[in-house]
Order: structure tokens, then C-alpha cells, then sequence
């Protein structure tokens, strides 16, 4: 179990990413969720190269209620300094809680202060992170599994994606839910493939078009999601069954990965533990999926036969 180092010299910006950590204090085994966030924290402190944001793309809690956001924090606080920036993209699992919606979303702000030193008022919101744009999309009520994305924040996301282009560097999205029918959903929404799924299932639904037509405005956006818990799929999946964990439409990239700590089907690495690690140099973007449990880069081949997913930035 070596320390993690970039794949590359020059890095200019390291970030560790996961997603449905799923925290939960009526889990059959609460410690489970608990220890594969704590592992990915800890695997991210030891990287050579230190590590300027961990993110998580949604359903850090299995609902979100004052107990399982308590065990959240503890996590964190047991492995302080594991990056320079925490981020939590917000979940539907994080939006659901016996209170309702607002109780929910004030759970949210008031955790997300204390993990990630920062104060919210929308659930969505960007960053610069080493002259890198990050933009987090976010729900504005429950709506059940798919994303609720009003009209004020597709508003705000146009005009924060037109910001975000004029650098002409890559622009990073991170939305809990993937756009619709990408991933080889609905089918894959379930390991049971219901024949008769709807077409939104397990997508971002009713504004899933209207996203994906401002991210492919712009060059060299990378699209981040969860939600499916889907394993990790590289080039051999692709193939037989058409789709994958690393997907690209145009100018658009899209990376769904699964859950850290729930049961993942239909990829060739169902692990639990595992996130990626995203490398931003001068001329490239690296995405490398890691087991952090286990601390070991995965062996599935993504691109080119290698394992893990590499791309020129376009000038």
C-alpha cells in the first residue's frame, strides 16, 4: 500500500473525488459508510502531491438529519488536513429527512459551514480552485430521485459557465445525478434492467437537455455524478455493452462514479471504496479510478488500454 503521487511531474491541480458516501446512523453496520469515508480521507493525506480539494458528489448522508450529518463532521474531524478545500455537493439523499425539505437543506448549510469552512444560501454554488473553475449544481426542493434545478439557478449556471469559458482552461460540473439515458441508463438504474424503465430514470430528468445544452457550449468541460451506484466500466463494457464509467458526447466528458459505500453493479470493478483521483497539468486532464480502501490505483482499462483516462485540453 504505497503513498499516492501524481502520474506526472507539474501537476497544477490534485483533487480527490467520491461520491454516496451515504453516512448513516440506521445502517445495519453505521461504522461501514463511516470507515470508506474516513480510508478515502486518509488515502488522500498521504498523497505526495498535496491534494487541493476532496469532493463529494452527493448523498454524503443516507438522510439528511441532525444525527447522520453529526457522524459526517466526526469523520472528518478524525482526519483533519487531508486536503486544502472540503467540498459536499449536495444529493436527493441529503434533501430527504423526516421534517421535510427545509429542515433538510438548513442541516445542509449549517454542515457544510462547519466541514467546509464556508457559508452557503443556495444549495449551488462555484469555486476557484487553483485558477480552475468549479461549478456545483444543486436541488431546490425534493423531488424524489431526480435533481430539482429551478429557473434562478439555471440562470445563475448560464451565466457562471459564461465566466467560466473566458479562462479558456477546463471547467469542472459536479451534479449528483447524471445526465439522462448517459451511463447506459435507465436500463442500468437497477441491476435488474427493468425492460419498461422510464427514460429519466436515474437521470437528472426534466432539465437534463437544458444542462446539457449550456455545458456543450463551452470546451473542455468535465461533467462529475453519482446516483447510479454503477461500478466502475472502462473500454471492454464500452464495447460489449455500449457504455461506460468515462463517456464523451462533442465537446462534453462525463464521469459517473460509484458509490463509496453501497453495492455497485453493472461495471467490471464493483468495489466498494473506490473514487477517482483528477490531475490537471498544463496540456492534459487525468482521471485515475482508485480503490482508497485499499490504496491501490484500479487495473481496469478506461482509455488506450491504460487505466485510467487521459485528454489533451483543447486550445
Amino acid at each position: 500500500m504505497s503513498k499516492m503521487k501524481p502520474l506526472y511531474d507539474g501537476i497544477k491541480l490534485n483533487c480527490t473525488i467520491v461520491s454516496d458516501t451515504h453516512i448513516d446512523e440506521k445502517h445495519p453496520m453505521p461504522w461501514l459508510p463511516k470507515w470508506n469515508l474516513r480510508n478515502s480521507l486518509k488515502d488522500a493525506k498521504r498523497n505526495i502531491s498535496p491534494v487541493d480539494a476532496f469532493i463529494t458528489v452527493g448523498d454524503t448522508t443516507s438522510r439528511g438529519s441532525e444525527a447522520n450529518w453529526a457522524m459526517t463532521v466526526d469523520c472528518f474531524s478524525k482526519v483533519p488536513d487531508a486536503a486544502k478545500n472540503i467540498i459536499l455537493t449536495i444529493g436527493n439523499h441529503d434533501c430527504w429527512h423526516d421534517d421535510g425539505f427545509d429542515s433538510a437543506i438548513n442541516n445542509y448549510y449549517k454542515n457544510f459551514e462547519t466541514i467546509c469552512k464556508r457559508k452557503l444560501d443556495k444549495p449551488y454554488f462555484s469555486y476557484i480552485l487553483n485558477g480552475y473553475h468549479f461549478v456545483f449544481l444543486g436541488n431546490d426542493c425534493d423531488s424524489g430521485c431526480e435533481a430539482s434545478i429551478g429557473e434562478e439557478q439555471m440562470k445563475w449556471f448560464e451565466e457562471d459557465m459564461e465566466k467560466a469559458g473566458k479562462s479558456k482552461k477546463p471547467i469542472f460540473v459536479f451534479c449528483h445525478q447524471s445526465l439522462n439515458q448517459k451511463h447506459g441508463l435507465p436500463r442500468t438504474w437497477d441491476r435488474n434492467e427493468d425492460p419498461n424503465a422510464d427514460p429519466w430514470d436515474g437521470g437528472l430528468g426534466k432539465n437534463s437537455d437544458a444542462v446539457e445544452e449550456i455545458l456543450k457550449k463551452h470546451k473542455n468541460v468535465y461533467y462529475f455524478s453519482g446516483h447510479s451506484h454503477m461500478g466502475i466500466g472502462g473500454e471492454k463494457i464500452q464495447k460489449s455493452d455500449g457504455y461506460s464509467t468515462f463517456e464523451k458526447e462533442e465537446n462534453l466528458r462525463l464521469i459517473n462514479l460509484p458509490s463509496l459505500s453501497c453495492g455497485n453493479h453493472h461495471g467490471e470493478d464493483r468495489s466498494m471504496g473506490v473514487g477517482v483521483q483528477l490531475e490537471v497539468y498544463t496540456d492534459k486532464v487525468v482521471i485515475r479510478p482508485r480503490n482508497t480502501k485499499k490504496r491501490k490505483w484500479l487495473t481496469v482499462p478506461i482509455k488506450d488500454g491504460k487505466p485510467y483516462f487521459e485528454e489533451m485540453i483543447d486550445k
